[in-house]
């Protein structure tokens, strides 16, 4: 009972507030603010494409490496198959 009763008066603690109107003035300054801050479509669009471009550059020089990794193995294996060393 002490715990609803706590916490209706603080739910009603908020009852007597009046909600308060901005300034004019400031709140046209805060607005022209937010719309000059604004990133233009273009922007946006070069954004993208650089971030394709990077993406698929990655993905290439990956793919590269993965076959530079397979070619040295498959060289390494031919020559132990050939002399059947694993050491030299």
């Amino acid at each position: 009972m002490e715990r609803e009763d706590f916490i209706n008066s603080i739910l009603n603690s908020v009852n007597g507030i009046k909600s308060v109107a901005p300034n004019d003035i400031i709140f046209q300054k805060i607005e022209k603010q937010i719309k000059e801050s604004q990133v233009s479509t273009s922007a946006l669009w070069l954004i993208a494409a650089s971030i394709v471009i990077l993406v698929s550059l990655n993905i290439i020089l990956i793919n590269e490496k993965s076959d530079t990794k397979d070619s040295e193995m498959a060289s390494l294996e031919h020559s132990i198959n050939n002399s059947n060393q694993l050491y030299k």
